[in-house]
């Protein structure tokens, strides 16, 4: 019996342990080249900006950095950005939302979330290859130059 319920203690604090990963993809048109990103001037832990930006870069984007707070209007094919680092034996990134805009209008969004990892050690993650991954999956379709 106490076998039994400290296991359904543990099971039940595991399931609370969640990471969360959602991508909606941007379907790519070919000429889509250069891509603005929004400066976020919230997130300043690990260059989080210079870091999407380099990942960009290597899909093959040509980017363009806007200022904070730039309207999503701004630039044909827009980004913008949140993310969210925490402190748990060392700092991590416990959230990222990664939006695209096309003409103004939401055309694709990676959400990683481990807000709610608690004991799961898999939320212990740095921030360029989870943007790399991120960003693989938000545009599928390689860029052409």
């Amino acid at each position: 019996m106490i076998a039994r319920s400290c296991a359904i203690i543990v099971a039940a604090t595991l399931a609370g342990c969640a990471i969360k990963q959602e991508v909606t993809p941007f379907k790519l048109g070919q000429s889509a080249k250069e891509l603005c990103l929004v400066r976020n001037s919230e997130v300043v832990q690990d260059g989080f900006h210079d870091v999407y930006a380099k990942v960009l870069e290597r899909k093959g984007f040509r980017v363009r950095s806007l200022p904070d707070k730039a309207p999503v209007d701004s630039c044909p094919l827009l980004t913008t950005y949140e993310a969210i680092y925490r402190w748990d034996m060392a700092i991590y990134l416990a959230r990222a939302d990664l939006r695209v805009f096309a003409d103004g209008k939401e055309a694709g969004r990676a959400v990683y979330d481990s807000l709610s990892g608690g004991a799961n050690m898999n939320k212990f993650i740095r921030t360029e290859p989870k943007l790399t991954e991120l960003v693989d999956q938000l545009f599928p379709m390689p860029v052409s130059r």
